[in-house]
C-alpha cells in the first residue's frame, strides 16, 4: 500500500544518508598525512613486539614490561586522536597474541586467550585518548605550560598503563585465578602471581617510565610537528 511504500523509500533514504555520512567521516579521518603516521606507529609496534628491544624482562621468563608498546599507543592517541589511537591500540593487542604463541615466559599461554591480549589493549586506546582530551580541555585556559601541556600528557599516560594492566590481570585472575604456576622454583596460583609480582614489580615500572617519557616525546614530537606545518 501507499503508506507501505512511504515507509520503505524513507527508511532507505535515512540508510542511505547514515552510510553517505559514515563514508564522509571515514574519508576525512584518513587522510594521507594521518595512513602515513598510523603506519609509522604500526611499524614501531611490529618491531617493538618482535624484538628483545620493546619487551624487556623484570623477571627472566617470567614478566616482561610492555612500557614501550604501552606509550607508542598513548603517544597515538595523544597526537592524532581517537581513531589513530584505537588502531594502534588494536594492533598492539593482536601482536600480543600472535607473540603469546612464540613466547616462552609462564605467562605466555594465558595471552592465547584474546579476553586478555586484546580487548584490554582495545579499550586502553580509548582511556587514554579520552582522559587526555578530557585533562586538555580542562586546562585549556592555563597560564602555566606544565599544566596547559605535560600535565594532560601525564594523566593519559597513568590511565593507559593503569587500564591495561587492570583489564589483563583482571580477566587472568577470573579466568585463571585458580591454576597453578612455576615461578623461581615455587608453585603459586595465577592470582598469587597478580596480585604480588606482577602489581608489585611490573605496574610501577610501567607507570614511571611512561610517565617521565610520555610528556616528554609528546611535546617534542608536538613542537616539531607544529613547525612542519
Amino acid at each position: 500500500n501507499a503508506y507501505g511504500s512511504y515507509g520503505l523509500s524513507t527508511g532507505l533514504k535515512k540508510r542511505r544518508y547514515l552510510l553517505r555520512t559514515g563514508t564522509e567521516i571515514v574519508m576525512k579521518t584518513l587522510t594521507t598525512r594521518r595512513i602515513a603516521i598510523t603506519a609509522v606507529f604500526i611499524a614501531l609496534l611490529a618491531v617493538f613486539s618482535f624484538t628483545p628491544l620493546g619487551m624487556l624482562p623484570i623477571i627472566p621468563g617470567v614478566i616482561d614490561t610492555a612500557f614501550l608498546l604501552i606509550m607508542i599507543v598513548t603517544l597515538a592517541a595523544q597526537l592524532e586522536g581517537l581513531f589513530v589511537g584505537v588502531v594502534c591500540s588494536t594492533t598492539f593487542g593482536i601482536f600480543s597474541l600472535i607473540r603469546s604463541f612464540m613466547s616462552i615466559t609462564v605467562t605466555a599461554p594465558f595471552f592465547q586467550n584474546p579476553l586478555i591480549s586484546v580487548v584490554p589493549r582495545i579499550i586502553m586506546g580509548i582511556t587514554a585518548y579520552y582522559s587526555f582530551a578530557l585533562m586538555k580541555k580542562a586546562t585549556a585556559n592555563s597560564g602555566k605550560n606544565f599544566v596547559k601541556n605535560q600535565l594532560p600528557s601525564i594523566v593519559g599516560a597513568v590511565v593507559a598503563v593503569v587500564t591495561n594492566t587492570a583489564l589483563v590481570l583482571g580477566f587472568m585472575a577470573l579466568g585463571y585465578g585458580a591454576s597453578t604456576i612455576t615461578v623461581g622454583g615455587e608453585a603459586q596460583t595465577v592470582l598469587q602471581f597478580v596480585t604480588g609480582s606482577v602489581l608489585l614489580i611490573n605496574f610501577p615500572v610501567e607507570i614511571a617510565a611512561n610517565v617521565i617519557l610520555t610528556p616528554i616525546l609528546y611535546t617534542v614530537i608536538s613542537k616539531y610537528a607544529k613547525r612542519g606545518n
